[in-house]
């Protein structure tokens, strides 16, 4: 009766994956303070739902959180997008997957929120703090967890190349 509970129960798994998060390393006074410095909630949840969704790319990312979980208006999507992925860059848990990337990323509209068309790749320093939330919402050991990401982020980046390349001779 009590694994029955347990799936049902939404806070478990809420208390599975905070746990997962902020406190992997040694348990003291101050446990999670760090962590939280580290990786803010709002990368957090990004860097979570990219993962946990396969979703590497900064179109797909807002469509994902629009539709699927009718959380944000198109704008917040956008705003939640921006910052959210720029603030993993720049801690060094996404990088962009190429040059061309980068140049569509510096090719955006700054007057709107969102970054447009964009792959990203998960850093191994990404894929490492983020490895054990995907771990126990996904299932599976933590080390191979880090791999797949990795290269999840490697082949979504692949076949948006690919899509763009398409998309230009067609």
């Amino acid at each position: 009766m009590l694994t029955q509970e347990k799936l049902t129960d939404p806070s478990a798994s809420f208390m599975q994956t905070m746990m997962s998060l902020f406190f992997t390393d040694e348990v003291t006074p101050y446990s999670g303070r760090k962590e939280v410095e580290a990786l803010p909630p709002m990368e957090t949840m990004v860097l979570g739902l990219m993962c946990l969704e396969r979703t590497y790319n900064s179109e797909h990312f807002p469509n994902r959180l629009r539709f699927k979980y009718r959380s944000f208006s198109p704008r917040e999507c956008g705003i939640f997008t921006e910052v959210g992925i720029l603030g993993l860059v720049q801690r060094g848990y996404l990088r962009l997957a190429s040059k061309r990337a980068e140049t569509a990323l510096n090719a955006r509209d700054e007057n709107v929120w969102g970054l447009g068309n964009v792959p990203f790749v998960v850093t191994a320093k990404g894929a490492r703090r983020i490895g054990y939330l995907v771990a126990d919402l996904r299932g599976g050991l933590y080390k191979d967890v880090v791999k797949e990401l990795q290269a999840e982020s490697r082949e979504a980046a692949k076949s948006w190349w690919a899509d763009v390349h398409v998309s230009m001779l067609g």
